[in-house]
């Protein structure tokens, strides 16, 4: 009986020591997420403590947040040539085969028309890389106030259409206005956080829809 134990208590043990050599699958499995955004978005990339939720989680992001950014059209001279649209940039990641596209970009264009053609285009290109579409709606506060109303129809109008998630940025930043600078639109470092965290959360609740990882009120 007693040599029986001893075997058992072996093969607990080996048992232990192999589960500890293999990585489970949530621990191998990364996913690999861009982040589109013109200078609204840009505090991702200026106050590093707004990704630390996005750190921890089990995503590689690749950030493409630069001031005046466009969807489809060249955006304005930053040097000696024109910023790089949301479209091109896209297009230049082509055969990095990112897993979700996150779009929090839009405030430097006008029209819904040109919207709705700018959605489709970026939501062709996700697609055809293989990738899921994720858009911000905008801020509806500042001189974007009116614009903003009016792309937030059609940004969620074209995500029944296709079929892609909408993250709805107005919604929860309505009444935070200790998130934003004096414009009301830009955030502050403080808002930068809020903003990685939700980007976060979004994202585990597209990945994992009956669970969310983060409380509600961070």
């Amino acid at each position: 009986m007693l040599r029986v134990t001893r075997v058992l208590r072996t093969l607990v043990v080996l048992g232990i020591v192999l589960a500890s050599l293999v990585p489970s699958a949530v621990q191998a499995e990364r996913v690999k997420v861009l982040i589109l955004g013109d200078s609204v978005a840009s505090v991702l990339r200026w106050s590093p403590t707004s990704m630390k939720s996005l750190w921890k989680g089990s995503y590689d992001v690749t950030l493409e947040v630069w001031g005046c950014q466009k969807l489809v059209d060249p955006g304005c001279i930053e040097g000696n040539a024109p910023q790089a649209s949301a479209l091109r940039l896209l297009q230049k990641h082509r055969d990095e085969e990112f897993d979700i596209v996150v779009v929090a970009t839009g405030y430097n264009d006008t029209g819904a028309t040109y919207l709705q053609q700018s959605i489709r285009r970026i939501y062709a290109e996700v697609s055809s890389q293989g990738g899921h579409l994720m858009w911000l709606t905008y801020r509806e506060n500042g001189n974007v106030k009116i614009k903003a109303r009016q792309f937030n129809k059609v940004v969620k109008s074209q995500s029944k259409k296709l079929g892609f998630s909408v993250l709805d940025w107005e919604a929860i930043a309505r009444r935070q206005k200790h998130w934003f600078t004096g414009d009301g639109v830009h955030m502050n470092a403080h808002g930068g956080v809020r903003l990685g965290n939700h980007i976060r959360r979004a994202l585990d609740e597209y990945l994992t829809p009956v669970a969310t990882t983060m409380p509600e009120n961070s």
